[in-house]
């Protein structure tokens, strides 16, 4: 069976890619995602542990489906706008390390807005970092509030979003935390 790969030529941002300093130190490339981004988010996926996949899809997925992954990586970089942090293999290939993104509800100035980053970089500042970037993006682009929905159990992300000052307003309904707040000014 012959796998069809397929993109769509999309409009392309005015996003200036950026190197950003971990806690630690390290540098990563933070920049707009691409099309040609899908087999790295299959990668990125594939190098997460259960529990942050679980965290980001509420599915366990073994794999990410392809038509996932292509809808996750084609963005028309106005309603739908999605960073990648990367760095670099020694072979000089490159890898994703951490995504945010959002998505305008239609016809509105709300987003929902998604993080996610491999674990081995999580607790380094990169979520947060990632969110502030993307903060800056969506107010550029008209959105004034992001909304996101969270389980109880991923105190990572409650805690992140505590400590950004982004929990304006957080709703317990059907098991999982329905979190809203204006994207602020000056992220």
């Amino acid at each position: 069976m012959v796998k069809a790969r397929y993109l769509v030529a999309v409009p392309l941002s005015d996003f200036e890619p950026l190197v950003l300093d971990l806690k630690d130190g390290t540098k990563v490339h933070v920049r707009p995602i691409k099309p040609e981004d899908e087999p790295l988010l299959h990668e990125a996926v594939a190098a997460m542990s259960e529990r942050t996949v679980y965290f980001r899809f509420f599915s366990p997925l073994k794999r990410m489906p392809d038509a996932l992954a292509h809808r996750l990586a084609v963005v028309d970089y106005n309603d739908r706008f999605a960073l990648v942090a990367t760095t670099h293999r020694p072979t000089g290939t490159e890898r994703i390390l951490g995504v945010a993104r959002y998505d305008r509800v239609s016809g509105t100035d709300v987003a929902e807005v998604a993080v996610a980053v491999v674990d081995e970089f999580q607790r380094r500042g990169l979520g947060g970092a990632l969110l502030a970037i993307l903060a800056r993006v969506a107010r550029e682009h008209g959105i004034k509030s992001f909304s996101l929905i969270v389980l109880p159990e991923n105190q990572q992300m409650l805690g992140l979003l505590r400590k950004m000052g982004w929990i304006h307003h957080a709703k317990l309904s059907g098991g999982v935390y329905d979190i809203s707040f204006d994207v602020p000014d000056s992220a």
